[in-house]
């Protein structure tokens, strides 16, 4: 076996020093932990140590470092073994959860169901939706202080159930319907078990314990539902067997293979896809439209591109989303400035040396991804909301910080053999949705943009985000003349 070669061990790290025998503990508020253990890197470098308890964990926030920990799952590294056991525990075992043989079973089915092919023929379904959103606003237009977030987590929610359950939930025009409402009480539970050293849960359960376990039955009802009607298709048509339409349909027809799904496998699956897809894209959709409405200069160039790219006319080709070059900028750069996966939680399983220091087997690191693309060393005035410096005319002038910019100092969907699945529709979707917003309507922010705070709960989303949405006035006949965008 090849020997190790380094120059210190993990208990050479620094960090802050905590209190005896609690360590760090008290330290720690769970619903801006990201904020912190930035904070801390400022002070004691891109690796360093904290306590819980007399157990060390690492924080890492070097881009170079946190690829390789990334790239080397799931062969050195796992995910914390507690915060597997939290997500078991309520029976979201699918392929975020899965390791070694199980996550390579699961993520085979995932791939195919979220792959490029299946996205680009469910388009239309993904427009469908926008459809459904644009006429929602209309009906709330001018209404002060209207929090947008609940219309992408319902809108990402319908185009989840639709692509990966052939099942439309409809949730967007659809007041009655409560499946938002729990899942929204889903994700803040999670990152409160995952960071609490004790869990507590297991032998007292308080309000919001029952409260969380109520609406965790809640969805499994709504998939076994999902389940029943996918059952039933299949009972009526025999050749979905061989030639499943969907995720759902996939999982289920592998009952009569050689390798099947469990159950709980299934259940756990449809809870990662349906939980999974509305949190991450619903949040990334919601910095999007708090920049664009904190910025109006920026957001009439979204609108000059779409106006002269659409002229008028609904979005309803798929082939023209490459277009959009200058609203593929302000996407790429919110998720830099705001990403909403700002850490990852990661185990140690062999004996391993990240960048010059050794790390026994059954380490904790947490690989902190929000630290490195908001921090000068990668990117210049790295505070500074400027799509521009996406822009490849950069020769030109068109990107003022091209001499200080790293785009591998961005992990927003992971990284490795277990990049996120859904990247290519959560791109899909927040180009869209974007577009079919902005549109349609101005966007105006009705808090200070301070006030709009970042709130960590698993994901990453801003907290108090109200704006105000007030249909556009467009000069039609320039629009219609209009060849090219300035950008």
């Amino acid at each position: 076996m090849k020997q190790l070669q380094y120059s210190k061990t993990v208990k050479d790290l620094n960090g802050p020093k905590g209190l005896p025998v609690f360590g760090n503990i008290f330290e720690l508020d769970k619903s801006k932990i990201h904020l912190l253990y930035e904070k801390w890197a400022d002070e004691f470098g891109s690796l360093y140590n904290l306590n819980f308890f007399g157990r060390k964990l690492t924080v890492c926030t070097d881009p170079e470092l946190n690829a390789y920990i990334l790239k080397h799952r799931p062969t050195k590294f796992r995910r914390f073994k507690k915060m597997a056991e939290v997500i078991e525990e309520v029976g979201i075992n699918g392929v975020f959860a899965a390791e070694g043989e199980s996550w390579k079973k699961q993520r085979k089915v995932t791939q195919k169901a979220l792959d490029n092919k299946n996205v680009r023929s469910f388009f239309p379904g993904i427009v469908r939706v926008a459809d459904r959103l644009s006429n929602h606003w209309s009906k709330v237009e001018g209404v002060g202080n209207y929090e947008i977030d609940k219309d992408f987590q319902k809108a990402t929610v319908d185009v989840t159930t639709n692509l990966a359950f052939g099942y439309d939930m409809n949730t967007v025009e659809n007041d009655v319907d409560q499946t938002q409402e729990h899942i929204q009480k889903i994700f803040p539970k999670m990152n409160s078990r995952i960071n609490n050293p004790i869990p507590v849960w297991r032998y007292i359960k308080t309000a919001s314990d029952k409260e969380f376990e109520e609406s965790m039955e809640y969805i499994r009802k709504v998939l076994g539902e999902f389940i029943t009607n996918a059952q039933r298709k299949i009972s009526e048509d025999i050749d979905i067997l061989e030639h499943p339409t969907n995720f759902l349909e996939a999982m289920i027809a592998s009952q009569d293979n050689d390798n099947p799904f469990t159950w709980d496998e299934i259940f756990g699956n449809l809870y990662t896809m349906l939980l999974a897809g509305e949190d991450t894209t619903s949040n990334s959709l919601s910095w999007i439209t708090y920049f664009l409405a904190a910025n109006p200069d920026q957001q009439q160039k979204v609108q000059a591109e779409i106006d002269a790219i659409l002229k008028g006319q609904k979005l309803d080709n798929f082939d023209q989303l490459e277009a959009f070059t200058y609203t593929a900028s302000v996407i790429k750069e919110s998720m830099r400035i705001k990403p909403v996966t700002p850490q990852l939680y990661m185990q140690a399983l062999e004996d391993v040396v990240i960048g010059d220091v050794f790390f026994p087997k059954g380490s904790f690191v947490i690989t902190q991804l929000s630290h490195a693309p908001r921090s000068d060393k990668y990117f210049a005035d790295a505070s500074t909301f400027a799509p521009e410096r996406w822009l490849e005319n950069k020769e030109e002038g068109g990107c003022p910080y091209h001499k200080t910019h790293n785009e591998d100092a961005m992990k927003t969907f992971g990284g490795g053999a277990r990049t996120c699945p859904g990247k290519f529709l959560s791109e899909v979707e927040l180009k869209v949705f974007i577009i079919r917003l902005f549109q349609e309507f101005d966007v105006e922010l009705n808090v200070a943009p301070e006030e709009v705070k970042e709130v960590f709960a698993f994901t990453m989303s801003p907290g108090n985000l109200k704006v105000k949405l007030k249909h556009r006035s467009i000069d039609k006949e320039k629009m219609m003349q209009s060849e090219s965008i300035e950008q």
